[in-house]
């Protein structure tokens, strides 16, 4: 198909937008040079929520629901063997690379900690997954090709799609957030909403669904369902529509800024005039 020929800087995540957003000479670094790995920073928080994002998926992929926690805390121990296995396999472009470090046992007995709250929290009662050809796959992962002036494609995905309690399918992504609810004020429920949910849209629709919630699911609380977004399925055309000319518009920029915060790593680089050089080179920035 001629959609899977995209060239990867066509090609945007979640991440990608939001390090646009923030620090346009990150983005072109990390995007446009493919250095993201290699500037990747993690932390003990980190490899905690990587845990538990990856402990979820195997639960719904399981359909363990009703099994006591003692066996879902297992789920965390499975998770950070693959975590594990991905960077033996893969090193520095894994997407874990920067977290292996930090995966020490005491961060995973606080993700089994962290599980067993939660489960406590909900008193076991897990949402069920909702069946489409993603979920069904050991490692979820959606792309939507949108056809603007070039053949430009949105990847990523949520960490899974569950069954409302009044069963309208819910787009979910769940968060650790390490200093609970003094952090929800930084939740981004402008675009994760509106990616997630087009990401998702067309499958959903294919069952039949004609109206989708986005949720947000948070590991410190659990029961808070205060964060979510409902969109019409009808209304997928405006978010493809936005989207590409966000891209298109990201595409077209050539020139560059810098936030010059500390924390950095592109900007504050010893390397930051060897990549500028490069980006003239590549013909993404003017002279």
């Amino acid at each position: 198909m001629v959609w899977m020929n995209i060239p990867r800087t066509h090609c945007f995540s979640l991440g990608d937008f939001h390090d646009f957003d923030s620090c346009v000479f990150r983005f072109f670094v990390n995007h446009h040079l493919g250095k993201k790995y290699e500037l990747a920073e993690g932390s003990p928080g980190q490899a905690v929520g990587s845990l538990l994002d990856l402990a979820i998926k195997k639960l719904h992929s399981s359909k363990a629901y009703d099994q006591p926690i003692e066996y879902l805390q297992n789920l965390v121990k499975a998770a950070e063997a693959e975590i594990r296995s991905e960077v033996e396999k893969k090193g520095k472009n894994s997407f874990y690379g920067a977290q292996l470090d930090f995966l020490t046992p005491e961060v995973a007995e606080k993700a089994k900690a962290v599980f067993k709250n939660y489960h406590q929290g909900i008193s076991g009662q897990y949402r069920k997954m909702v069946s489409t050809p993603t979920t069904r796959k050991l490692k979820p992962f959606w792309e939507y090709v949108v056809a603007g002036q070039e053949l430009l494609k949105i990847w990523g995905g949520p960490d899974s799609i569950e069954m409302g309690s009044d069963s309208l399918p819910e787009v979910v992504d769940y968060k650790y957030l390490q200093k609970g609810d003094e952090s929800t004020a930084y939740l981004d429920m402008d675009l994760m909403p509106k990616v997630y949910t087009l990401l998702s849209a067309k499958e959903l629709s294919d069952l039949g669904y004609q109206k989708i919630r986005f949720a947000v699911r948070l590991w410190h609380n659990p029961g808070n369902d205060s964060y979510y977004e409902e969109f019409d399925v009808s209304s997928m055309k405006n978010l493809e529509d936005f989207f590409k000319d966000k891209m298109e518009r990201i595409l077209r920029t050539g020139e560059l800024s810098f936030c010059e915060r500390d924390y950095c790593k592109a900007c504050k680089s010893d390397k930051r005039r060897e990549w500028i050089k490069e980006l003239q080179k590549q013909g993404w920035i003017k002279d």
